[in-house]
């Protein structure tokens, strides 16, 4: 008996280890096949909005060109174009003309518009403007990291809360007969729905506070 056991453990061992060199080939050729796939379903997708980072890569672009003398135009042509970013103002093709006179709903793209305006309007030192822009713009995206870091602990601590009380009910259900006397009751049905209540609300209320936190 222990015999035919091991006998079949290896007849299945070594089918298993013939079969990836068996169909090495074949199995490359589904693997190429399979990513292209993915990457034209990629690349046919819309591109994710712009954030607070590349709007400060757009910034730094400018910046980079304005130290080697080109002007206001002429860098954000070249770093719209090298970016493409596609927003209310900033997309490729804007002029600084349309960019002073744009209004934007987007906070971060109203930073960008303001700190080239700034510029367009008062010229002086463009680079160091477009700097502090950019320098703005990161210390918002990490303010935001953060606070999405914080929360979702505080959405951990929710879930917590709010599956402890239910798992120890469960457990006690299933372990405990006076438990399930004293639940089936009417009192017990009553104090059962309240805490459910009670938890419900609780985790209502945790989640709203963490997202207006985190907003």
């Amino acid at each position: 008996m222990i015999g035919g056991i091991a006998a079949a453990a290896m007849v299945l061992f070594a089918a298993l280890w013939l079969r990836p060199r068996l169909v090495g080939v074949r199995s490359v050729g589904l693997l190429c096949q399979r990513r292209h796939r993915r990457h034209r379903r990629l690349s046919h997708r819309r591109p994710r909005p712009p954030d607070a980072d590349l709007w400060a890569a757009v910034l730094d672009s400018m910046a980079a060109e304005a130290r080697t003398g080109s002007s206001l135009t002429a860098a954000l042509e070249r770093a719209l174009a090298r970016h493409r970013p596609e927003g209310g103002a900033m997309h490729p093709g804007a002029t600084t003309a349309t960019i002073v006179t744009a209004r934007v709903g987007d906070a971060d793209e109203a930073v960008v518009v303001q700190a080239i305006a700034t510029a367009h309007a008062l010229g002086g030192p463009v680079a160091a403007t477009l700097d502090a822009a950019a320098a703005l713009l990161r210390e918002r995206a990490a303010i935001r990291g953060e606070a999405a870091a914080h929360s979702a602990q505080a959405r951990l601590s929710a879930r917590v809360l709010t599956g402890v009380p239910v798992a120890f009910a469960a457990w006690s259900l299933l372990a405990s007969a006076s438990f399930r006397a004293a639940l089936l009751s009417s009192v017990g049905l009553v104090s059962a729905a309240a805490g459910a209540l009670c938890n419900l609300a609780g985790w209502w209320w945790m989640r709203r506070i963490v997202g207006r936190a985190a907003a």
